[in-house]
């Protein structure tokens, strides 16, 4: 077995130097594509622009952070240590690091440093997910390495290189294999139906970032809001994709679902998307107003309230599907139906990513005329934290739903979707694992889909 680290608190120079654990899994071949050696003068040129985009992450983190103590963090003594560290290191790889170091000690969902984009990306080939404490492969990419190699949906994955996975740490995992450290070959362990461990060498795929902009306009093309499916006068299923829609999409589903008197919706994957539109949403399902909860920022405290939509709200029965992939605006809403009694929630904990978080991009300045030079950079900063009506807190601990319940490694191999099935068969239908797969509610997101994030009010 490997060394099981703790990712949310990385050491600063996590990664520079392979630990003895790593050094055992990991050939010499398996290298970053950041890895390119620095001369000199450009050495000179990566630190000072290093300390210029640190500067601006510490500026950003001040003005916008939600918590006026910052956790209890010195952010000065922290800024001085990565400063001074920065100042030893020669390549852009690891000064992006020690940045990105700098903005974990936060250990916060959505407060995240991203790198300048580089010319080209890395796509393993597969995805993965937690279902329960378990880590599945959900998806593999046909033609991909790692389809070669042998991995199939529904296979346990027990290791990357030394990190065993679990709900803590995998978003960490993702973040530090995409963003931070994208490596040409990977180590992925398997485990098999006897318990033992099989590794799996899997070499990523290089993706340019023309690429990268066909891929993103093609599912931008295809994004379906949401959808549904009649399995009854009576009973209706619906699949919102994501909160990151409008008013006039949340309508069009609702009067769909409009004289049924059975809803179950789904909101597994849906990671989060716009507070307005979750309020939206909670409102179609009350005959009165509905405190959310108390939204906590640096300046001030306020209450986030539901406003009934009246006589359109929905007055059926209701039951909302989760999983580990539910996350921020879906799973407030989730609690909301919770609280309130309003309707029963199926599926997995939830993601535990229950903040307000707001993207920042920024700009570091070289030279000068036709001689100057523009670095872009960005980073996600919470901006507000979420106390429910009840006085508790999802960030971490998530939802837990009323009934636990996961697919098996089979029915993910399969496509089947017993979560749905279960739910349509509480409530009267009749439907197998099976039927319901076939009804597409779970798409695999794409590889490299990032998590949606709730906006600043």
């Amino acid at each position: 077995m490997r060394n099981s680290k703790n990712l949310a608190l990385l050491p600063i120079l996590f990664l520079l130097v392979i630990s003895a654990a790593r050094a055992q899994i990991v050939s010499t071949q398996q290298q970053s594509i950041l890895t390119a050696e620095a001369g000199p003068e450009s050495a000179k040129i990566n630190r000072n622009r290093g300390q210029k985009i640190l500067k601006k992450v510490k500026e950003n983190l001040e003005k916008n952070y939600y918590d006026k103590n910052f956790k209890g963090i010195d952010l000065e003594a922290t800024y001085e240590a990565a400063r001074k560290q920065i100042e030893k290191l020669d390549a852009n790889w690891q000064i992006f690091r020690v940045i990105a170091q700098y903005v974990m000690q936060f250990d916060d969902s959505h407060t995240r440093f991203y790198p300048p984009s580089r010319s080209v990306s890395v796509e393993y080939g597969f995805r993965l997910q937690m279902i329960g404490n378990t880590c599945f492969v959900v998806d593999v990419t046909k033609g991909s390495d790692a389809e070669k190699k042998g991995l199939k949906v529904g296979d346990i994955v027990a290791g990357i290189h030394q990190y065993n996975p679990n709900r803590e740490n995998l978003w960490k995992i993702r973040y530090i294999l995409y963003a931070l450290d994208p490596l040409q070959k990977i180590n992925v362990f398997v485990l098999n139906d006897d318990k033992t461990e099989r590794k799996l060498e899997i070499e990523a795929a290089i993706k340019s970032m023309e690429e990268r902009r066909e891929e993103a306009k093609k599912r931008s093309k295809e994004f379906e809001p949401y959808k549904c499916h009649e399995v009854s006068p009576e009973l209706i299923a619906c699949r919102l994709e994501s909160f990151l829609v409008d008013k006039s999409d949340i309508n069009k589903m609702m009067k769909e679902i409009e004289g049924h008197e059975k809803l179950v919706l789904d909101l597994r994957g849906n990671g989060g998307g716009y507070v307005e539109i979750e309020e939206y949403l909670t409102g179609h399902f009350f005959d009165r107003d509905v405190k959310i909860g108390d939204f906590v920022t640096q300046k001030e405290t306020t209450e986030r309230i539901a406003k009934t939509r009246g006589d359109k709200a929905y007055d059926g029965e209701l039951v909302v599907l989760i999983d580990s992939e539910t996350g921020s605006a879906a799973e407030v809403f989730s609690r909301v139906i919770q609280i309130e009694k309003r309707g029963k929630v199926i599926g997995d904990t939830s993601a535990g990513a229950v903040m307000t978080g707001v993207s920042i991009g920024s700009t570091i300045q070289r030279g000068s005329g036709d001689l100057m030079t523009l670095t872009v950079f960005g980073m996600s900063v919470t901006v507000a934290d979420l106390i429910m009506s009840d006085g508790k807190r999802l960030e971490k601990a998530g939802v837990t739903p009323d009934v636990a319940i996961g697919p098996s490694g089979p029915a993910l191999l399969n496509r089947a979707d017993p979560i749905l099935a279960y739910a349509i068969n509480e409530f009267g239908g009749a439907m197998t694992s099976e039927e319901a797969g076939e009804l597409h509610f779970l798409i695999p997101k794409q590889e490299t889909e990032t998590e949606d994030q709730e906006e600043e009010q």
